[in-house]
């Protein structure tokens, strides 16, 4: 595996599996949606692992549905069931009280709560009037006949039957519950060997994806290969992969020439762009400012965003073969050099060029990154600086490093897996039944969403909040490092080509003075608040506009 989150992401479809789900939904289902970047990250790996994880639990759902089925045909005028039922209920009402208390990010389905409470209440008098319904009326029948003997000799047989197979419930959850334990303790323990460790990829009323699968396990070709990465993404946000957003800001400033430029510099947008990633690269070698060496780390990439909507518009121009030669297959993930170059200084409104900075911390764990795009000419200077960070992974998908293999959990799991059987049974039949298929679409129609991606496999699993303290200032910390050097870079460009710096430095001034307000206990949410110009606010939530400040 690539790292520890590779680990962790495999883990996470047995743990959840609506992780796997929204997994497999997002990369698999489509074959022309573009493989987003993933840094340090086996793709292919993890979304192998969510195919298994799915065929492994609707095996064992249409085992269990199976028996319970048999089990409740046995027992339906039995109060002991009815008793099985409210019990069942209550279990599952008190464990998602306990979780909403645990994780305030996830708080309690009222809609689950009410639709539990209509439960208990019909279980309640159905048990109320056992007697009267599936009593009575059957031991007068046999009475009136004379077979009260037979009745009761077949009543206790099917008794003992239901009784037999509800037996066989507990053992049979109880070994999924101590097989899934062993799968997570061996194979995605802490220094584990990279393995495949086989397994179906296709069961019981299952899709099939090992086609789909292919394209996540080959090899995308040297990460300094010429051209541009290219992005093409649906939604609202370009920066797919790169988290949550931070802070940005953006400035506009009119250019007023000193002296005659003969002789100096010419002020271009490929001389800033150069000039800024000069500067920036030159932390790398700043060992003393960031802890564990962190900077040394950074790296200075190019990357052009494009819309898929806007793609689509766009197949009919001859520059749209660049990134997408054939509605058949998936978007190109590079741009040639040429292509790049010629964004860069001339950027389309369905094509953005962007400078990125990233360093990674935290053992990978932590991910700053800031996109940069600047323009210039004799008049003015256009400059944006757009931040993201991503977040750990979320805690519930790392619970792998404290499972013991030798622990006796899996058995009490197996116990309480059993006693919320009859609550959980209708999940059970829904995702027996649920089927991930592509989205209908009208004949003839070229649906811009076959094209984009949304996300990434790193992003669905990460939360909006910090893990540590130190996690949030440390963000801070290369957030107005990396500015220190943007905006001093900038001036200098522009004094060397003889424009005054006056009205840049006023500007600048704002962005480097802006005091930054760290706030919040270790779950509070990435957000940050400053002065002059910055209003606190929450962060945007991921998918809906956030506020640029200027």
């Amino acid at each position: 595996m690539a790292d520890d989150t590779t680990r962790y992401l495999c883990a996470a479809s047995y743990l959840d599996p609506g992780y796997g789900k929204r997994a497999i939904t997002e990369f698999l289902v489509e074959p022309t949606r573009p493989v987003p970047p993933s840094p340090g990250l086996d793709a292919g790996r993890v979304l192998t692992e969510a195919v298994r994880a799915r065929a492994r639990r609707k095996t064992y759902d249409g085992a269990l549905v199976v028996l319970m089925a048999v089990v409740i045909g046995l027992m339906w005028d039995n109060p002991l069931l009815y008793g099985w039922i409210v019990l069942s209920v209550l279990l599952v009402i008190a464990r998602a009280g306990r979780n909403a208390a645990a994780s305030p990010e996830k708080p309690f389905n009222t809609r689950t709560l009410v639709a539990l409470g209509v439960a208990v209440m019909i279980a309640v008098v159905l048990l109320a009037n056992a007697d009267e319904l599936f009593g009575t009326r059957s031991s007068r029948y046999y009475d009136d006949y004379g077979y009260e003997d037979e009745s009761s000799d077949g009543d206790t047989a099917r008794t003992v039957i239901g009784i037999l197979l509800a037996v066989a419930v507990l053992v049979l959850v109880t070994i999924e519950r101590w097989t899934l334990w062993n799968l997570l303790t061996t194979r995605f323990k802490r220094l584990a060997e990279p393995t495949d460790g086989g397994g179906r990829l296709t069961g019981l009323l299952t899709e099939d994806f090992r086609d789909q699968l292919v394209r996540y396990r080959e090899d995308d070709g040297p990460a300094d290969a010429p051209g541009a990465p290219l992005v093409v993404y649906r939604g609202y946000n370009p920066f797919v992969g790169a988290g949550f957003r931070r802070d940005a800001w953006s400035m506009a400033i009119p250019l007023e020439r000193l002296e005659d430029g003969e002789g100096r510099p010419e002020l271009t947008t490929e001389a800033l762009y150069d000039g800024i990633r000069v500067a920036v690269e030159n932390l790398r070698h700043a060992t003393a400012l960031s802890p564990a060496h962190r900077l040394g780390g950074l790296t200075v990439t190019e990357g052009v965003f494009t819309p898929a909507t806007e793609l689509i518009d766009h197949l009919g121009e001859p520059e749209a073969e660049a990134y997408l030669p054939d509605i058949e297959l998936p978007p190109l993930t590079r741009l040639t050099a040429a292509e790049v170059a010629r964004l860069r200084t001339e950027p389309k409104e369905w094509a953005r060029y962007y400078l990125c900075f990233q360093v990674e911390t935290w053992d990978r764990d932590l991910v700053l990154t800031t996109f940069l795009h600047v323009a210039v000419d004799d008049t003015t200077l256009y400059v944006e600086w757009t931040p993201f960070v991503l977040p750990p992974i979320r805690a519930e998908y790392r619970v792998v490093d404290k499972m013991r293999p030798d622990s006796l959990r899996p058995l009490g799991q197996g116990l309480q897996a059993w006693l919320e059987m009859p609550a959980s049974l209708p999940g059970r039949i829904a995702h027996l039944g649920s089927w991930i298929r592509q989205p209908k679409r009208e004949p003839g129609v070229l649906d811009p969403d076959r094209y984009g991606a949304a996300s990434t496999l790193r992003e669905l699993a990460s939360v909006n909040r910090f893990a540590d303290y130190f996690q949030l200032v440390d963000i801070v910390r290369y957030e107005k490092i990396i500015e220190s050097r943007l905006l001093p870079a900038v001036g200098k460009r522009l004094g060397d080509a003889g424009f005054s710096t006056a009205k840049f430095e006023e500007q600048a001034a704002v962005v480097i003075n802006n005091d930054v307000t760290i706030r919040g206990d270790n779950r509070a949410p990435i957000t940050q608040t400053g002065q002059q110009g910055r209003h606190p606010r929450p962060p945007a939530a991921p998918g809906r506009p956030a506020r640029t400040e200027t």
